[in-house]
């Protein structure tokens, strides 16, 4: 799935390639059932002929491409390969969905896991959500002040979640393998409830979601995915599932299988389990 650093990434790439650009058409290809949309969704897609890019927002992990129109392609919850071609030649062979512009330029979409969808939707419905989101912004203008804060504010059921669950569910664009790479160098155990984390515990998680989300977006994403033009990106997460039975980056320990909100890595004498 793409996180916070791909899809800030892709918005980057966006922005340099197709803003100025009409479209054309729009089509479902081929249906996938990973997909959690339909073909009447994508018969939307005819609102957005003529629009041309305006201007690309995200509230990761969903992008929104803004047309003139008054619509805009919201890419919701990416599991796939999102790529730009530069002409028709270069357009992938299995993708699902695709936007062509006037200039025979085009975005495709090709499945890998799964994807809430791509959908046309005008733009009162974008400001709406963005608008209606109470995540807490990672790698936005926000001090760790203001994060104890955001914590606090929550719900009590929030805060008797797992720590890794809170992050993956509460901070916009951080899914399970972003929680567990925040934890593993924060040194904390994935599964430690939110209210029982000390203010230099809460200081570590802040501090390493800064960090890590900031080395990665600069790195253009995991050497896992792919940005726009189908490159991997290079920043080395080392809390994923392939990582176990590897050496831990911060102690050298043999790092673990942990099973909260997803199965990834931990180190068993970094993340040490609070009695």
């Amino acid at each position: 799935m793409l996180e916070y650093p791909e899809i800030k990434t892709i918005v980057r790439q966006m922005e340099k390639e197709i803003i100025g650009k009409t479209i054309k058409s729009g089509a479902m290809v081929k249906r996938n059932n990973n997909m959690f949309m339909n073909e009447s969704h994508a018969i939307a897609y005819d609102l957005l002929n003529g629009g041309t890019v305006i201007k690309i927002e995200c509230l990761a992990p969903d992008i929104y491409i803004m047309l003139d129109n008054g619509y805009g392609i919201l890419i919701c919850q990416s599991g796939g390969k999102i790529l730009y071609n530069e002409t028709v030649s270069k357009i992938p062979k299995n993708h699902n969905i695709i936007f062509m512009f006037t200039d025979g330029g085009s975005i495709t979409y090709t499945m890998s896991l799964f994807t809430l969808g791509l959908f046309a939707v005008p733009h009162d419905d974008w400001h709406n959500r963005k608008q209606s989101s109470q995540k807490f912004d990672p790698l936005g203008s926000n001090s760790f002040d203001e994060y104890i804060n955001f914590i606090n504010k929550r719900p009590a059921d929030e805060t008797k979640k797992p720590v890794k669950t809170f992050l993956a569910t509460n901070i916009l664009g951080v899914m399970s393998t972003f929680a567990a790479e925040i934890l593993l160098y924060a040194r904390i155990y994935p599964s430690t409830q939110v209210r029982k984390l000390n203010e230099e515990e809460n200081k570590r998680i802040y501090n390493e979601m800064k960090r890590t989300l900031t080395e990665a977006a600069d790195s253009g994403g995991r050497a896992s995915e792919f940005d726009l033009y189908g490159n991997r990106g290079k920043y080395i997460a080392m809390a994923e599932r392939k990582h176990i039975g590897e050496d831990c980056p911060v102690c050298q320990n043999t790092l673990a299988k942990n099973s909260t909100a997803g199965i990834t890595a931990f180190c068993p004498a970094c993340q040490v389990k609070k009695s």
